[in-house]
């Protein structure tokens, strides 16, 4: 994606603008196009300001909203597994231990690696693993 137009480009637009410079003319000498003009326009008369605005990828997090939830089910069993904080978080929010997983890598919090006894059970590929909530 390319870069947001510089606050110094967007406040000599606007100055010329306010100065009688028609939208034509500004668009081919800025080379902006003009739906862009028009929504700085937009944005300095409902906001009054004309900073470009933050843009955030991607989709938002569902765990994001339990966050706290996550961390005490963490801390309360350190040692569960992905399908086990799942089950405990099902009474939130349901979630494939997948997305746990991410979530988890995302606050980097690490798990306990397991132990000799529990890596037959665990060798199995998560991915095949489905939602456990009721539904």
């Amino acid at each position: 994606m390319p870069n947001a137009y510089s606050l110094d480009l967007r406040k000599q637009i606007l100055k010329d603008y306010d100065n009688g410079v028609p939208i034509e003319d500004l668009t081919l000498h800025y080379e902006v196009s003009r739906s862009w003009l028009y929504s700085l326009l937009k944005q300095r008369r409902e906001t009054g300001n004309i900073a470009a605005k933050e843009y955030k990828r991607g989709r938002k997090s569902k765990l994001a909203p339990y966050e706290q939830e996550v961390r005490k089910v963490i801390a309360d069993h350190p040692d569960g597994t992905l399908v086990d904080f799942c089950e405990q978080l099902s009474e939130h929010v349901c979630v494939a231990p997948a997305t746990l997983c991410n979530y988890l890598h995302q606050l980097k919090i690490t798990r306990k690696k397991d132990s000799d006894s529990n890596r037959a059970e665990t060798k199995r590929c998560w991915r095949t693993l489905r939602c456990v909530c009721a539904r």
